[in-house]
């Protein structure tokens, strides 16, 4: 995983299965606590928790561990290892965007040099519709994955997304980079909006 490095502050956040539950993030020798909270976003109103990091100038990597008390009076901990803070870039589309990166010209050599850059790391979200905004994604393409031979020659690597964020990485001297492709060949600009947008772009249906 990659988190926008500073002067940003990124934020971490996930569910409860109850509101005002304590939860305590520590990282870099920081603790963080927070309470979750009733979202007013999320299709299945599950309760929510939220944290802002630091800014980080560093860039890792770090492990990132949330806890939480469960009834029984025990903790429970979800451990996040290897992150890294870099630039995130969403790469999104449609067909040209989506294009696969072993469908390409040199496609080849590609694979065999994706080893060379371990600190971009890639995230796809699967093709999923939602007829109301959503506060978590639907469906995985590829969970963060670091860039490998096998990895970049997975279907769900963007060539473009890819070849862009590789090129980025070299001419910033190898900053993390966090690739998060969603792209859907074929799909209309509407299909991307709020239905509040289109209303007020007069777009009816």
């Amino acid at each position: 995983m990659v988190l926008q490095r500073a002067p940003q502050s990124a934020i971490m956040w996930g569910y409860t299965d109850s509101v005002d539950t304590p939860i305590t993030l520590t990282m870099n020798n920081r603790v963080y606590q927070t309470m979750s909270s009733k979202s007013s976003v999320d299709s299945n109103d599950a309760p929510i928790w939220s944290v802002t990091l630091d800014a980080q100038s560093e860039e890792g990597p770090y492990q990132v561990k949330v806890t939480q008390p469960l009834p029984n009076g025990t903790l429970e901990t979800i451990t996040l290892d290897d992150v890294l803070f870099g630039d995130v870039w969403i790469c999104s589309g449609q067909s040209n965007m989506q294009w696969s990166l072993f469908r390409i010209f040199n496609a080849s050599i590609e694979i065999e040099n994706a080893y060379k850059y371990p600190k971009v790391r890639l995230f796809t979200v699967a093709e999923s519709e939602a007829g109301t905004p959503q506060e978590e994604i639907i469906n995985i393409g590829m969970k963060w994955s670091v860039a490998s031979n096998t990895t970049v020659a997975n279907p769900a690597t963007s060539a473009v997304c890819w070849l862009y964020g590789r090129m980025i990485q070299e001419g910033l001297g190898g900053r993390p980079m966090g690739l998060i492709h969603t792209s859907w060949g074929g799909t209309d600009l509407e299909y991307w909006s709020s239905e509040e947008v289109l209303k007020d772009c007069g777009v009816k249906q």
